[in-house]
């Protein structure tokens, strides 16, 4: 039965990675409950490894994270890291005032001790009115720092912000 507890409390960490992003997410999204979904689920008590692979779908509110694979580690019965795999891996998830922030990377690595995001692999961030290209893309959610490395063809980053629309200056 503790496993199953620290399961459940890491699936929700697992959810909740997204929500570190910079942006306002919907912070009512927090009281929902916790969906996880997968062809196979393994937990490793002696590793403290719970792996969850194919067609992996963790929901929870309005953030919904899609992903081939998810390994999340616990050490000394926390959580430690949470990695993810896929082709892409796909996150979104509403704002506060409904609109849609969404992005994908080859791989994603939540290191909760350091308190870092890390996207890897044709990495991108849209939110409202900006949008975020890059081969990697590391979000420390201590310092509310995001920093972008450009790799790939062209080796830069491409960042895209619209102006304000009518409606968002009145």
């Amino acid at each position: 039965m503790r496993a199953m507890t620290r399961l459940l409390n890491a699936a929700m960490l697992c959810a909740l990675v997204a929500i570190t992003l910079p942006a306002q997410a919907r912070e009512s999204d927090l009281t929902q409950a916790i969906d996880v979904r997968a062809d196979r689920s393994e937990f490793d008590e002696q590793a403290g490894t719970q792996t969850l692979s194919g067609n992996v779908e963790i929901t929870q509110g309005t953030l919904r994270i899609e992903a081939d694979e998810i390994a999340i580690k616990l050490k000394d019965s926390a959580l430690h890291t949470i990695a993810g795999t896929g082709k892409p891996i796909r996150f979104e998830q509403e704002n506060e005032s409904g609109e849609l922030m969404r992005g994908e990377a080859g791989s994603i690595l939540y290191d909760a001790i350091a308190g870092t995001l890390t996207l890897e692999g044709s990495a991108t961030l849209s939110q409202p009115r900006q949008n975020l290209v890059s081969e990697r893309i590391v979000f420390d959610a201590r310092t509310q720092k995001v920093i972008a490395e450009g790799g790939g063809n062209t080796g830069r980053v491409s960042i895209q912000i619209m102006p304000p629309s009518s409606a968002d200056s009145k």
